[in-house]
């Protein structure tokens, strides 16, 4: 937009005070006016103009009036208009800009605006503070102030990181979240040689509880035992929910004595009654402590030893505290004998690498294999945590993961070999790993050694390791996806990286923490993470893969909610090679109905506790071209919906265990796209009422049937159904463009940020080679291919200051001893002449030698005696 250039005061043209303003500004009346106008009111986001030196509204759009909760701005200054800005830093950001005379972006800022009841509320803005020179080119007219309100997304943001690392029951730190914490309180006990004590805590009795009272009395329960710990504890020690009625507590730098008298106080604060509709209710807790370094000295040996403890507790009955006392030396013994062991095992090639397939959701192929080194010892598999912690003590890490991936690489290279082109093999990355200096030059090496395209390759790293130096992590990446390496953040879910931290990191592939797909799909909080997770994954423009998955239903729901590939033990576990070919060769890949884009053989389930009326069904119902499943009861319908994709659901209302209407309740949870119809000879008005209004039934049917009746209600369940999955099919290919949109544009931004920063490093270079060449005291001339001058530094145009214009003349007229053709691909020495003086110089061509871009030539010495020649 062109800068409107202000009056002598420094400020627009002002007419007379508009209602209720202390004098309206307009901008002068002219066509770029007009036009800056037009801009002002359209827009996208809110705008504002500051005028002058006091920062006088002279424009502001509606969407800046709402935002900061006042009508009338023009003509006030900033500090009049919102005096509250000054004291949320903001009127600092303008004096910074004006001070700089330099355009400021602010991300995500948060401020405090009039809300609609005369309070306050807060939002978060992206903003840009931009100076507008004035007309002339001298001085700033005023300041432009863009951007749009980020409330929405940055408060949702926030909410997805905290229900990754919290517990949402409680608001506490999760598992992940204390282990990760743990961990680094253990290292700063370590470097100062302190204390640390954790405790364990199981509710006796609560499960009892839960069961006779209900779970909203559990989950008040569970709530108040968390902040009776929390106020006992003190704001120093750390609490966690782990799982069910399971506490974790952590106390940094106290003695055991001090920390076992705090913890028994916190056992007699959990005693205490709790209220539950007038009557008191009693839970007690048993407690298991550990210590380090007596217990152990890493995270999982102490969690380890507290839960031993923990189990000692619960032993010795309601309400007990126990420590742990076994002496850890025989396991440190036994740990090192290991890693002695593991270095013989590796120099005799006694360790293997099996590999586990990763499945395409949209052609139910294998896509990916992902490496994994696994070790028999003494004819027992040592567990693969154990084997990579041991490897990473001995200091073998560096070692073993270079092995890794040659292994790996060269299994790839020998499937491309026989037809698999198009397979992916991933390795995991450990944080030694990735802090070594020389991890690109090695990829590099072993990609080239053995054969294998870098687009082949997947490096799998988790986000603690990356969140631990992100500066780092990011140049690395960047480097590594620059040679055509794809990039898998693992574990995803399981740390504490910021999402906006995410958005950083050159990151191809997200991999779902495996916690997650535990309860999927039947507890729905886990499911809304996990589509939360996938649908952030596809809008970074990633794939997105489920690791650990085990079932059909956990598959079927991944594949409804566009997850792009699956891995787990329902596809394979990890097998060696050839296994893994025999298993490629076979084609073994994911049946129809679990794909993204299926389009199955329809299918009816009948549920009835009587055989004759299954019986009456399928004759009548066989020849209509349905692939027909019966069942005898709610929970055998239950087990063939979780092994079969089922179209339409027929079910009969009284039967033992469970009735139609409540097993069509449950079906309607765990497979919604069914279409479930009752049958039933009694008529139960208001519970089949209560079951049409909450969708769980979509008609009611009574018997005796009539045939032909029912055939027409059944069929039209199926178009029904069809009309359904037809719909999500076209949404699942929305989204499925959109996600491959994305993915583009997100190479592409990356592509460009790398190029930006390319050129703006090249133009820095020549800005400095150009500060160089000028200030050489020794006169330096270039020219191009046919003799025209083309740069002189600062002593060259000193020596030829009385030859008038030096840049764009001919070489032989400064250097008229030049021979007429110039010698290509050499150079030569010679005497220039100026005036009654003699220098030596010398001339070199530029470029290849038989492409010659011009010369370079120098005045090399001091003005020549007479006696000299």
């Amino acid at each position: 937009m062109k800068a409107v250039k202000p009056h002598a005061t420094g400020f627009p043209d002002h007419s007379a005070p508009g209602p209720g303003e202390a004098g309206a500004f307009t901008i002068s009346a002219c066509p770029e006016a007009h036009v800056a106008l037009e801009w002002f009111e359209h827009a996208p986001g809110f705008v504002a103009f500051l005028a002058g030196p006091d920062l006088v509204f002279a424009h502001a759009n509606d969407a800046y009036k709402r935002l900061v909760g006042r009508e009338h701005l023009i003509g006030l200054p900033l500090h009049v208009a919102l005096p509250g800005m000054a004291g949320q830093g903001v009127t600092g950001l303008i004096a910074d800009v004006l001070a700089r005379g330099e355009r400021r972006v602010e991300r995500a800022r948060a401020v405090l605006v009039p809300g609609a009841d005369g309070g306050s509320q807060l939002r978060y803005v992206d903003f840009v503070i931009e100076p507008v020179p004035s007309g002339d080119g001298e001085g700033i007219a005023g300041l432009l102030i863009q951007g749009s309100d980020v409330t929405l997304e940055t408060i949702s943001q926030r909410e997805l990181q905290f229900s990754l690392t919290h517990d949402s029951l409680t608001r506490l730190p999760n598992y992940a979240l204390f282990r990760d914490r743990l961990a680094h309180a253990l290292q700063r006990a370590a470097r100062a040689q302190g204390l640390l004590q954790l405790a364990a805590f199981d509710l006796d009795m609560f499960k009892r509880v839960n069961a006779l009272l209900g779970r909203e009395c559990g989950e008040s329960i569970l709530r108040e035992v968390a902040l009776r710990i929390q106020h006992v504890a003190g704001p120093e020690a750390t609490l966690a929910r782990e799982s069910g009625d399971k506490f974790l507590l952590m106390f940094e730098g106290e003695q055991e004595a001090d920390a076992a008298k705090r913890i028994q106080d916190v056992i007699e604060a959990v005693a205490e009654p709790f209220d539950h509709e007038g009557h008191a209710v009693y839970v007690t807790c048993c407690v298991g402590g550990a210590t380090f370094p007596l217990s152990g000295q890493t995270a999982d040996s102490l969690l380890l030893a507290a839960d031993r403890a923990l189990a000692r507790a619960r032993e010795a009955g309601a309400g007990m505290l126990r420590w742990d006392d076994t002496a850890p030396d025989g396991a440190e013994l036994e740990r090192l004998r290991l890693g002695f062991a593991l270095r013989e095992a590796m120099a005799r090639g006694e360790l293997q690498v099996h590999y586990q397939p990763q499945l395409d959701l949209v052609t139910g192929k294998p896509c990916t294999v992902e490496a994994l080194v696994r070790w028999m010892k003494d004819g027992e598999k040592v567990p693969p945590a154990t084997l990579i912690s041991v490897a990473d003590e001995c200091g073998l890490i560096g070692e073993l993961g270079d092995w890794v991936l040659r292994t790996a690489c060269t299994q790839a290279v020998r499937w491309r070999e026989i037809g698999f082109s198009s397979l992916r093999v991933a390795v995991n990355l450990s944080a030694r790993q990735f802090s070594m200096r020389n991890l690109e030059s090695s990829i590099v090496k072993a990609l080239s050694d053995t054969g294998l395209p870098a687009s082949c390759l997947v490096l799998e790293l988790t986000e603690s390791l990356l969140m631990e130096n992100l500066d780092h992590a990011v140049e690395s990446l960047f480097a590594l996806r620059k040679r055509g390496v794809q990039l898998c953040l693992d574990d995803f879910g399981s740390g504490y990286s910021s999402l906006a931290n995410l958005q950083r990191l050159p990151i191809d592939v997200l991999k779902i923490d495996r916690s997650f797909l535990q309860r999927v799909p039947e507890a729905e909080d886990a499911s809304a993470i996990v589509d939360a997770i996938i649908t952030m994954g596809h809008s970074l423009g990633m794939r997105v893969v489920a690791e650990a998955v085990e079932r059909e239903a956990q598959c079927d729901f991944l594949s409804r909610n566009m997850c792009d590939e699956v891995q787990g033990y329902y596809v394979s576990g990890p097998v060696p090679a050839d296994a893994m070919t025999e298993f490629l060769r076979a084609g073994v890949g994911l049946a129809p109905h679990l794909l993204r884009f299926n389009r199955t053989r329809p299918t009816l389930l009948l549920v009835d506790d009587e055989p004759s009326i299954l019986s009456s069904l399928r004759r009548l119902l066989r020849n209509e071209g349905y692939r027909i499943l019966t069942a005898n009861s709610g929970s055998e319908g239950l087990k063939v919906l979780a092994e079969n994709a089922v179209d339409v659901i027929v079910s009969d209302q009284r039967m033992p265990e469970m009735t139609g209407v409540d097993f069509l309740r449950n079906v309607r949870q765990l497979y919604p796209d069914t279409v479930r119809i009752v049958l039933s000879g009694f008529t139960e008005l208001q519970t089949v009422t209560d079951a049409v209004n909450a969708g769980a039934i979509y008609k009611f049917l009574t018997k005796p049937w009539d045939d032909e009746q029912l055939r027409g209600h059944i069929q039209e369940a199926f178009l029904y159904g069809a009309m359904a999955n037809e719909n999500r099919l076209l949404t699942l290919q929305v989204r499925t463009a959109n996600q491959q949109l994305a993915a583009v544009n997100h190479q592409l931004e990356s592509v460009l940020a790398q190029q930006r920063n390319e050129i703006e490093r090249g133009e820095i270079s020549l800005d400095i080679v150009h500060e160089a060449l000028s200030n050489v005291p020794v006169p330096v001339l270039a020219s191009d291919d046919i003799g025209t001058i083309v740069l002189a530094n600062r002593a060259a145009l000193d020596l030829f200051s009385g030859h008038g214009p030096v840049l764009g003349c001919d070489v032989r007229q400064l250097f008229p001893g030049l021979p007429a053709e110039l010698p290509e691909g050499t150079g030569f020495s010679f005497e220039h002449r100026l005036g009654d003086k003699r220098f030596p110089a010398e001339l070199r061509p530029m470029g290849n030698g038989s492409h010659s871009r011009g010369w370079l030539i120098a005045v090399t010495g001091r003005e020549l005696d007479t006696a000299e020649h």
